[in-house]
């Protein structure tokens, strides 16, 4: 099989959905091997997003990083079922949302860079899921007492940049060239604030939380188009960055089940 041919998941069956993080750890790790045997991009970022589940439950048992610790618990798997379920629902055929059908879509593709396949499940995720679970697991006038952790989850939901920034130099080294030409150019390839992305889930947890979980499919059909809307644009930034992403791709590293180990750590 040629190294840089992504060949499409399809479980046998669909995977329960994880109720504790171990179980989420396992379901992640469940899908980057198989994205290592069958060198699907699906890896890419399923493998950052592990380390970061991990980072999330080390410090779950630490205990002097959350206020409440069985509360982010919950949230952290909340938030990784969005995903799971977004996958599964992919691979099966099923219905999900916009947003990440974008990002799935992209994986058959091999002309976006690693990177623009980790903004695109970043996007997703943040901009889309992260609202949506922080609503759930504290409705009402519970999420104000939230607002701590949830700025503490980011900060390590914010690795997810750092990790990309400091090793994906080894596969796509054109990015560490153009970060030392050009801090601002870095910022052009990566097309995504986190901070802003943070704002954004804390406002959609704001406009869901005091409703019933049966008036949320409006509002979260809304900001599903606005991120799918944002996903096209770091799949598609327009031809003044066209040429600079040309160029950062014809040095990358096009073996997908190497790409995968090196972002996995």
């Amino acid at each position: 099989m040629a190294l840089n041919v992504a060949v499409p998941l399809a479980p046998s069956a669909t995977p329960v959905p994880p109720t504790t993080i171990d179980e989420v750890i396992t379901q992640e790790n469940d899908i980057i091997d198989q994205s290592l045997r069958t060198r699907d991009r699906i890896g890419y970022f399923t493998a950052l997003y592990e380390r970061v589940t991990v980072d999330v439950r080390r410090a779950i048992i630490a205990g002097n990083v959350f206020l409440d610790n069985e509360r982010m618990g919950r949230l952290d798997v909340v938030f990784a079922n969005r995903f799971l379920a977004a996958w599964n629902a992919y691979a099966s055929g099923g219905t999900l949302t916009k947003s990440w059908q974008l990002a799935f879509d992209s994986l058959k593709d091999d002309s976006p860079l690693i990177i623009q396949h980790l903004l695109l499940g970043m996007n997703a995720h943040i901009n889309l899921d992260l609202g949506i679970a922080a609503a759930t697991v504290a409705p009402g006038s519970e999420l104000a007492s939230l607002k701590q952790d949830f700025d503490s989850i980011n900060g390590l939901l914010a690795r997810l940049v750092s990790v990309v920034e400091v090793e994906l130099g080894e596969v796509s080294p054109r990015l560490k060239q153009l970060e030392a030409i050009s801090p601002e150019g870095e910022d052009l390839v990566f097309n995504f604030a986190m901070d802003v992305a943070r704002e954004k889930a804390w406002e959609l947890a704001q406009l869901l939380a005091p409703l019933p979980q049966d008036q949320w499919a409006p509002h979260i059909a809304e900001r599903d188009q606005s991120v799918h809307d944002l996903g096209n644009l770091i799949l598609h930034p327009g031809f003044l960055v066209d040429g600079l992403l040309e160029w950062i791709r014809a040095k990358e590293n096009k073996d997908i089940a190497y790409n995968i180990q090196v972002i996995g750590g």
